[in-house]
């Protein structure tokens, strides 16, 4: 069964098509008597009549551009509102972007280093290198025999400290739960108990207004559409044209229809996603309510096996460790020494032998790699900009400042309103294949009964939108010959085109 709107429009023009078939026969009939005075006249030359086709659309601009974020970020500050008029390049809104200040600033360092180990590298070693090498060795040297003699005050009393705090870490687990400890975790459960009702009683209560907002709205939507069916068949059962101010009631009364069907589908989505709230909304708080038991139910029953034997091995640990700083010096300390000096040596060997030509080769490589890290960290600063790609009109801001920006949703659309343009909703495949770019057209506006725009074909969609599997419509842009200050995006109009070509 086809929607009310659409049986509509179709009725619509079907009768427009009668009456300017009507106004067609009555300009080219000629009276009985006059034919009688014109019989010596010569035959007048046949004209096959082109009869207008009628059709519903909607206003839009001939250009416009949905803008997203290109990367996620907390928006800082929005520079337009709806309505401002803005050029090509000029900033609509910014991301926060202190963390991309300070990757940029890391970048530029790392840059810096890169390029003064490549200069470092590539420059000739003086007299002053060579000494700081040479003091640098001895100085490891002296460290590898300092670690490799007896050991100092200082390490034994931190061996003795790591010790001291493994042991009060195991007496803590033996001595069981804490009192304080219990009280508190009791107390978080009985808070998140009564956090889970309140959630539960508050996402209730907004369900159930959503969901008698929907009722309402399909109460409404169902009196409009009684209206509507009421004066459509009142129209259609009258014998004489239908006059402007029926027209107009009839086109008021659809209006109506359709706005109450998106009424009806604004209160689904909210009651919809109220549900959707109420499952997560509990769901979590009940996540919060187990969380807290389970850290209860761990207090009272104390710490697990695995907890005591890793406090039990960190105290083993911890005394061999200062059992062995007791006696001789840690292995490790004297391989760490021994490897100073042979990072010295080798450093005063390279200043002696000079830079060979694939360390020069990965230093420059890395300052490349640091350039571009720079440029990548510009550039992403640059992106947290959102600028606009045409000149024209904000016609919608979908996005506030201290909100999280989404690359995946539109936040601003822009539209030059310099050039307008209908686009029909309801042109079926029988008309569209009687018209061609430049024919005629007359566009009237639903909202400004009495205004008359003319204007022409502009563009004909190839590809048509099937409907309920037997009906194919097809769109068609109309384009004014003038551009009324009054227009506005989405207003619904009707547009009788007449076909220049013969033969249809």
């Amino acid at each position: 069964m086809l929607p009310i709107s659409r049986i509509a429009a179709g009725a619509l023009a079907i009768v427009l098509l009668i009456g300017g078939a009507l106004v067609a026969y009555s300009r080219t009939a000629t009276p009985s008597r006059a034919e009688a005075s014109a019989e010596s006249a010569p035959p007048p030359i046949a004209v096959q009549a082109t009869h207008p086709i009628v059709a519903s659309g909607i206003v839009a601009p001939a250009s416009h551009v949905d803008l997203r974020v290109e990367q996620r970020g907390i928006v800082r500050e929005v520079l337009v509102r709806e309505g401002d008029m803005v050029r090509a390049g000029d900033p609509l809104l910014r991301l926060d972007t202190s963390e991309l200040e300070l990757r940029l600033a890391q970048a530029r360092a790392n840059l810096a280093a890169a390029q003064a180990s490549y200069e470092l590298l590539a420059s000739t070693a003086t007299p002053a290198d060579i000494q700081r090498a040479q003091a640098n060795l001895a100085r490891a040297q002296a460290r590898l025999r300092e670690v490799s003699g007896a050991v100092t005050p200082h390490a034994r009393a931190a061996a003795q400290a790591r010790l001291d705090a493994a042991r009060a870490v195991l007496a803590r687990l033996e001595a069981g739960p804490n009192p304080a400890d219990v009280r508190a975790l009791r107390a978080e459960l009985r808070q998140a108990e009564a956090d889970l009702q309140a959630t539960r009683d508050r996402l209730a209560l907004e369900k159930t207004t959503l969901r008698l907002q929907m009722e309402q709205a399909a109460n409404l939507l169902r009196d409009r559409q009684t209206e509507y069916a009421r004066v459509r068949d009142e129209n259609q059962a009258r014998s004489e044209p239908l006059t402007a101010e029926q027209r107009t009631r009839e086109i008021s009364a659809r209006l109506a229809m359709e706005n109450a069907e998106k009424a009806l589908e604004q209160a689904r989505v909210a009651y919809e996603a109220a549900l959707q709230a109420e499952r997560t909304g509990i769901a979590a708080a009940e996540a919060r309510v187990e969380a807290a038991r389970a850290r209860l139910d761990r207090a009272l029953t104390g710490p697990d096996p695995d907890q005591l034997a890793a406090a039990r091995a960190a105290v083993a640990q911890a005394e061999d460790d200062l059992a062995r700083l007791r006696g001789e010096q840690r292995a490790g300390a004297i391989e760490a020494a021994r490897a100073e000096v042979a990072i010295a040596e080798a450093e005063l060997e390279r200043l002696l032998a000079g830079a060979r030509p694939a360390e020069a080769a990965l230093a420059r490589a890395r300052v490349e790699e640091a350039e571009v890290a720079l440029k990548q960290a510009e550039l992403a600063l640059e992106r947290a900009i959102l600028r606009a790609p045409i000149a024209g009109v904000v016609a919608s801001l979908n996005i506030k400042a201290g909100e999280v920006a989404d690359p995946q949703l539109i936040a601003v659309r822009l539209a030059d309103v310099r050039t307008w343009r209908v686009e029909t909703t309801n042109l079926s495949e029988l008309s569209v294949t009687r018209l061609r770019e430049g024919d005629p057209a007359i566009i009237r506006l639903n909202s400004m009964p009495g205004l008359e725009i003319p204007g022409k074909v502009t563009g004909i969609k190839p590809l048509g939108t099937s409907q309920d599997g037997d009906v194919t419509l097809y769109t068609v842009f109309i384009t004014p010959d003038r551009v009324d200050e009054r227009l506005r995006w989405n207003m619904t109009a009707q547009v009788q085109i007449t076909p220049q070509h013969s033969g249809q």
